[in-house]
């Protein structure tokens, strides 16, 4: 096998694009996601609650919600009150019709950007976010707009994937996410560019001890760290720090 490289490359991150980009995906997102995380995506998310230790009565914003499964994970488990946000119509759309399949009635759903999220300051206990910041076209502007909803002391998850480090399985990976997924992603789904695009997107996200240091920078204590699948995700725990911290 050839020997490949994490590639650096220009993306496209215009808000429009993207959101375009997940309506035209977001019938096949599941299987995607799946796919990218060969089918670890389900214990990903659970990790990622309980390490938000949720309440029943926090209120709780699930940014870039994309279909809902955090959403709906976390409601089913915990009882709080869950928010959605997402650019992607046709993503909120599946993620209204899986809720309303799954208790009966639909859940708060916002349509619009996490970088101008419309929510007062200090309203949110606890924000998630999986497999979205690497779509955001200022990771520091979203952190700042996300210290701005929660509440002194609110959590924010962040759960995303990654390059391992690992000398071994790393190549057997970035050939996965560059050859294989982009072709039969491209081929099920028939939106090539927008499965190249999120293998890029992967492979283009600074590495864990960068996104550490910026999370620091923008007011944000790292509480855990933590590598998952042998480093093709990663979850990070950040609580608010007060002004000045």
């Amino acid at each position: 096998m050839m020997a490949l490289k994490a590639g650096k490359t220009d993306l496209d991150k215009d808000q429009r694009r993207i959101g375009r980009l997940f309506d035209d995906i977001s019938p096949t997102y599941d299987q995607l996601n799946h796919m990218l995380s060969m089918r670890a995506d389900v214990g990903w998310r659970k990790r990622t609650l309980e390490e938000l230790a949720l309440r029943d009565d926090d209120i709780v914003l699930d940014i870039a919600t994309g279909t809902g499964d955090l959403a709906i994970a976390a409601h089913r488990a915990y009882g709080c009150t869950v928010i959605g946000l997402d650019l992607s119509r046709g993503m909120m759309s599946e993620a209204l019709a899986k809720w309303e399949s799954a208790f009966g009635w639909r859940y708060q759903a916002v349509q619009g950007d996490a970088l101008r999220m419309p929510f007062i300051d200090g309203s949110i206990d606890r924000a998630m976010v999986a497999f979205g910041i690497r779509n955001m076209p200022n990771i520091g502007a979203f952190l700042d707009e996300t210290r701005r909803v929660l509440k002194d002391k609110g959590r924010l998850a962040v759960l995303e994937l990654s390059v391992p480090q690992n000398t071994i399985f790393r190549p057997v990976y970035l050939f996965y996410l560059t050859r294989v997924l982009p072709t039969i992603g491209g081929w099920r789904s028939g939106k090539m560019d927008a499965y190249r695009y999120l293998s890029d997107s992967v492979q283009n996200l600074p590495p864990p001890h960068a996104l550490e240091a910026m999370y620091e920078m923008h007011g944000f204590k790292v509480l855990r760290s933590i590598p998952l699948t042998m480093g093709i995700c990663h979850l990070y725990v950040l609580e608010k720090g007060g002004e000045g911290e």
